[in-house]
């Protein structure tokens, strides 16, 4: 979808505005109005026109969902996996220069896809060992050890300052999963999704290695580019203890 960025610009400017679209960015799940007014102390009618601001420059995305206390549906809001660059004058077109580079990866075949995981574990193991550095101070004053459900949380949210929504939650048994709510490559993942979701795979398995000394394997549970809500990466081996 293009946009004009003269009138992203222009929506983006107003504070509040802005405020909201981080606010729906990291929620774990679509936002009404009414909590957005709640939130941000706004009339609902101030609420919803923000909103739907967000929603016409193609930031979010509107749709129905039924409250379960009967009546009509409401609307909810929720990141539409598009992004926004106002970066760059004159004009690049790194999406192109991406599409282009992973179009080059599916050639090489199997040798690409052997490149694709190292540098997915090496970036996620860096990912990892800085989020270790930085939770080392405040450990070492509490006289504490580092637990893995420590190490993905910080993960996480070193992910949502790179602007990907990511989370952490504990399923069955105490296996922990990370959550992507949004796919953080989501316009050349559209069109290359078995290159960047392999990518994303890797990148979670380079995480999961910092946490454990055991290399614990990671299983694709859901993907955004094929379909699913969230992108869902299960770590195995890791247990969450109260």
């Amino acid at each position: 979808m293009e946009r004009d960025p003269q009138k992203v610009s222009a929506v983006l400017a107003d504070p509040t505005r802005y405020s909201i679209y981080q606010y729906v960015l990291v929620a774990p799940e679509p936002v009404s109005v009414a909590e957005v007014a709640r939130r941000f102390e706004l009339h609902p009618n101030v609420a919803r026109m923000h909103l739907n601001r967000l929603v016409e420059i193609g930031l979010l995305v509107q749709r129905t969902e039924k409250s379960g206390k009967g009546g009509r549906p409401g609307y909810v809001y929720a990141p539409s996996g598009s992004a926004v660059s106002l970066t760059t004058v004159p004009p690049r077109d790194f999406q192109l220069l991406a599409d282009l580079l992973v179009q080059s990866l599916a050639l090489l075949g199997e040798g690409g896809k052997e490149a694709v995981e190292q540098i997915g574990h090496s970036f996620g193991r860096r990912l990892g060992q800085e989020a270790l550095a930085k939770l080392a101070p405040a450990l070492d004053s509490a006289n504490g050890a580092t637990g893995p459900m420590e190490l993905l949380e910080a993960c996480a949210l070193a992910l949502n300052r790179l602007g990907v929504s990511a989370r952490v939650i504990v399923g069955p048994g105490g296996r922990p999963s990370l959550v992507l709510k949004s796919c953080g490559f989501h316009e050349v993942a559209s069109a290359h999704p078995d290159q960047v979701c392999h990518l994303c795979k890797a990148m979670v398995e380079g995480v999961a290695q910092t946490c454990s000394e055991a290399s614990p394997g990671v299983t694709q549970a859901g993907t955004v580019p094929r379909g699913d809500k969230e992108c869902v990466y299960e770590v195995n081996g890791l247990i969450h203890l109260e």
